[in-house]
């Protein structure tokens, strides 16, 4: 034995490339062996980079400790106990016998790691003897206390003690993003390498930032993909990684062939499997992205228990990988793409391919037919999200039958041909019948993996995702003479999608066909949606009484069929009919009912649309606290449903309140949300409204350029959508951009171009008011818009005083700067500051609290805020402001009680961004009516 009170300090090998990036595993386990972690062992799947790390950690280590001996023990030779003890003793210089039993082998190597002292002994590859091994490293960890051993390993000892430290993917660059995250760095480094050093390749940033996203972020992968790069080009590689094993393969020499290529990686910890594990993971290559156990079970074939043992072997061994939960909260894995495709190969040799593909086909459709008819029938978020969980896998399950349905059965030539063949079979034969089943069952099931993720994408977007691949399905299932219940369904979802497209036209085509098909069936469950989804579709093209019409005939079926939900659907649809009639008593009642019905029931989508419906009516009627307790139950619940796209509109609904209120700020940022997130959905017409009320918002506060650059690509786009009512809403919306080019004219004494723009103001409320109906009198959104500009040329003298309703509100400017109370003239307050804070204040508590006063202690701090008054004094100050106040006109709306000073709650509060001005252009007045609202969905 070698002398060991003095350590023996073996010198660690010094890789030939730079060590990027790991900087936070690197502290997390520097931290972990600081504070006398005895065995640590860094585990994770093939090419992750374990053992550069674990060379890197102790190359800092053996720096930082000179009195320390730092050991390196390769194992990737080893394949049994004995060489694992012999590398363990050449590692530290210890003197051991041949031929002594392993036993004595392990106990003299522990008395000599306990006679070092401190040191680091580094356990490199131990996988593959872990079995045999792991006893003796759980001897060696009790006999040398001073001794820390840091694991590399593709699986966990599950040694007593262990801290276990899994290695995951390099830092990956934001989707979308081009910045320099580490293994963007690492394929720039090593490409520049092998290039002879030439430059970084800022310009490629982009493609590279795609490449190694597809490469999940794994070391080893991006090495050899960058060692390619100079022949093949960074979009090069990004088109052949569809069969990554081939492309990254004898690119790095100079290597062990397990590390050598991806396929020798990943073969290494196959080959490490029992056969059932081999099993278990091939047969896992079906699964497109995150399952769960029991989705695992039933395409194993297999119990739970033992599905259960399978998956938690192939998780310990590296092989699966731990996937965030689902939006079901269920717990997921997943497999890297290398694995899935080594993996799959696996599966096709053992000749079970088609049957894996076959159980995972039925477990998904019955799962997602099973929760799309309870979200049908509860609208509950649970069978919403249980779809969402499982979108991928659907997706795939469309997928794969679309192409059995398509494929060339008996050798015969085009699709067409064989769909043909298919539709003239008999049914229920053998021979040429048989064969044509096949593809018609094929097709049948693309068209319900369809129909099935339907919920999710027409809630959370993106609308029309499914459009390309139900065009497919159905052009096959037609041919095919599939189950015509199957392709009314089918039918219907393509229905709904294309008008969510603003494809009105085809989308009304589909849904007649779909109606006519669920009639002659007597499936009177599919037919009540249909009409329903008709009388949204006219009610969108304004053809009111087809909308109640198909309305009134679902909500008789409904009450038949005794279905609840989709009857305060039906009464919600028919409050918004009447509410665009301006019948607003009818359209309060149906929506509380339809209200009631939502809550009584749980379904939380419908209580949102219809709270948000019932929102625009109360702002209509001059009840802005209402509206905006609505719209904010309304987000609220949205929110938590998980509903982009409703909760995008409710948004933009809280926005144009906050628009009209003056709380431009607020508007912006409500705006602003709501076109990201419409955008995200695919809502095209909704995201061009929200762009219209957004360019509105920035006119309103002199953000001219901004404003046109939300309003001119929404009016193009309304223009292509071809409806009337939209497109000039984004011309209301210019005309707030009108007024505040009108404002800057005349700041710059330019007083003929600010009557110009004045009067394009003007013919734009004429134009709204034109027609019968008018789009003012078709469109809550156009007379939201009409009612705010209409007020703003009222503040700059423009528009005749006697406007409907405009005697009877509160206008002021930004910060109450200037005030006209009802019946009144415009008044400067800027130099009566406390007369107008104090304004500020009442204006504010009517908004929040209608009719409650405001107390002298909150006018005061209101008034002359931080000042130090005796009670008495500003009690006087107080009664000295009001008494101004009431000499402008406010002294009918001004109230005092036992709670103090309030405005009357009847008083129309309203703000205004342009301040008052002299009168510019002729002398026409534009007439209109007062309305509200904007943006009610069905």
């Amino acid at each position: 034995m070698a002398d060991a009170a003095r350590p023996r300090r073996r010198h660690l090998a010094v890789p030939a490339s730079r060590f990027l990036g790991r900087e936070r595993e690197l502290a997390a386990l520097a931290e972990l062996l600081r504070r006398g972690e005895r065995l640590v062992t860094v585990w994770g799947p093939a090419g992750m980079g374990k053992t550069r790390l674990a060379l890197e950690l102790a190359s800092r280590w053996d720096e930082a400790r000179p009195a320390e001996a730092v050991w390196l023990c390769e194992l990737t030779a080893c394949r049994d106990l004995r060489a694992v003890c012999g590398a363990v003793a050449r590692a530290i210089g210890a003197q051991v016998a041949a031929g002594r039993r392993e036993a004595t082998l392990v106990e003299r190597i522990g008395r000599a790691l306990a006679t070092v002292g401190p040191a680091l002994v580094v356990l490199d590859n131990l996988e593959h003897v872990l079995e045999q091994a792991a006893p003796a490293v759980d001897a060696w960890v009790r006999a040398a206390p001073e001794v820390r051993f840091l694991a590399t390993s593709r699986e966990r000892t599950r040694l007593p003690g262990e801290i276990s430290y899994e290695l995951g993917p390099l830092e990956l660059p934001a989707e979308g993003s081009a910045e320099r995250s580490a293994a963007v760095a690492l394929f720039l480094d090593r490409a520049s390498a092998h290039r002879g050093g030439g430059p970084a390749g800022d310009e490629r940033l982009a493609d590279v930032a795609a490449l190694v996203r597809r490469l999940e972020g794994i070391p080893l992968a991006i090495e050899l993909a960058a060692a390619r790069e100079g022949v093949l080009g960074v979009r090069g590689l990004l088109a052949r990684l569809g069969s990554r094993l081939d492309l990254l393969a004898g690119a790095a020499r100079g290597r062990e062939a397990r590390q050598a290529t991806m396929r020798g990686a990943i073969e290494w910890s196959w080959d490490l499997l029992d056969d059932r594990e081999r099993r278990a993971l091939a047969c896992c290559s079906v699964f497109r992205g995150p399952f769960t156990l029991a989705a695992a079970a039933a395409v194993l074939a297999e119990p739970d228990a033992a599905a259960i043992d399978r998956i938690e072997a192939l998780r310990d061994k590296s092989l699966l990988r731990a996937a965030p939960p689902g939006s079901d909260g269920a717990t997921r894995f997943a497999l890297y793409e290398g694995v899935r495709e080594l993996a799959a190969e696996r599966l096709a040799e053992r000749g079970e391919r088609e049957a894996a593909a076959e159980r995972h086909a039925g477990f998904y459709l019955a799962a997602g037919e099973a929760a799309a008819a309870d979200f049908e029938r509860r609208g509950a978020l649970d069978a919403l999200n249980r779809i969402a969980g499982d979108l991928e896998e659907l997706l795939a399950v469309a997928e794969g039958a679309l192409a059995a349905a398509a494929a060339p059965r008996g050798g015969s030539g085009a699709v067409a041909e064989g769909a043909l063949a298919a539709a003239a079979a008999p049914r229920g034969g053998s021979g040429a019948a048989a064969e044509a089943a096949a593809p018609r069952a094929a097709a049948e099931r693309a068209l319900r993996a369809l129909s099935a993720i339907e919920p999710v994408l027409s809630t959370r977007g993106p609308f029309g995702a499914q459009l390309e691949l139900l065009d497919r399905a159905l052009a096959a299932a037609e041919a095919l003479a599939a189950d015509p219940r199957v392709v009314a369904r089918a039918l219907a979802a393509r229905g709904r999608a294309r008008r969510l497209r603003g494809q009105a036209e085809a989308a009304l085509e589909d849904l007649e066909r779909a109606r006519a098909q669920a009639a002659a069936l007597g499936e009177a469950a599919l037919l009540s949606g249909i009409l329903a989804d008709l009388g949204v579709l006219h009610h969108g093209r304004r053809d009111m009484e087809r909308a109640r019409d198909h309305y009134e005939q679902a909500l008789a079926l409904h009450r038949a069929l005794g279905d609840r939900r989709a009857e305060g659907r039906a009464l919600g649809n028919l409050g918004a009919l009447h509410h665009d009639e301006r019948r607003e008593a009818e359209a309060a009642a149906y929506y509380e009912r339809a209200i009631a019905i939502a809550a009584e029931i749980g379904d939380g989508r419908q209580e949102g649309i219809f709270s948000t419906n019932a929102g625009l009516l109360e702002q209509e009627r001059g009840a802005p606290a209402l509206a905006r307790r609505r719209y904010e139950r309304a987000a609220a619940i949205l929110g938590e449903v998980g509903d982009l796209r409703l909760l995008a509109i409710t948004l933009g609904n809280l926005g144009a309140l906050h628009h009209e209120e003056g709380r431009l700020a607020d508007a912006r940022a409500c705006h602003g949300r709501a076109v990201a997130l419409l955008r995200e959905v695919g809502d095209r017409r909704s995201e061009a409204i929200a762009l219209c009320r957004l360019g509105a918002a920035l006119a309103s506060v002199g953000e001219v350029d901004e404003a046109r650059r939300a309003l001119d690509p929404a009016e193009r786009l309304l223009a292509q959508l071809g409806d009337e009512p939209d497109v000039e809403l984004a011309r209301v919306a210019s005309g707030l951009v009108d007024l505040a080019l009108a404002q800057a004219a005349r700041r710059a004494g330019q007083g003929d171009e600010a009557a110009a723009h004045v009067g394009a103001a003007r013919r734009r409320i004429a134009r709204a008011h034109e027609g019968s109906p008018s789009s003012a009198s078709r469109s809550d959104d156009v007379r939201l818009l009409l009612r705010i500009l209409e007020r703003s040329l009222v503040a700059l003298g423009d528009l005749a005083e006697g406007r409907a309703g405009a005697e009877r509100e509160l206008l002021l400017t930004e910060g109450a700067r200037f005030v006209r109370p009802p019946g009144s003239g415009w008044h400067d307050l800027r130099e009566r500051h406390a007369a107008r804070r104090l304004l500020l204040a009442l204006a504010e508590q009517q908004r929040c609290a209608p009719g409650r006063g405001l107390s002298l202690a909150a006018l005061k701090e209101a008034g002359w805020p931080g000042e130090r008054i005796l009670p008495e004094a500003a009690a006087n100050r107080i009664y000295v402001a009001m008494n101004q106040l009431r000499k402008l006109g406010m002294k009918p709306w001004l109230r005092r009680d036992a709670e103090g000073y309030s405005l009357d709650p009847a008083l129309p509060v309203h703000y205004v961004a342009v301040e008052p001005g002299a009168r510019g252009g002729d002398d026409s007045r534009g007439e209109t009516g007062d309305g509200g609202g904007g943006g009610k969905r069905r």
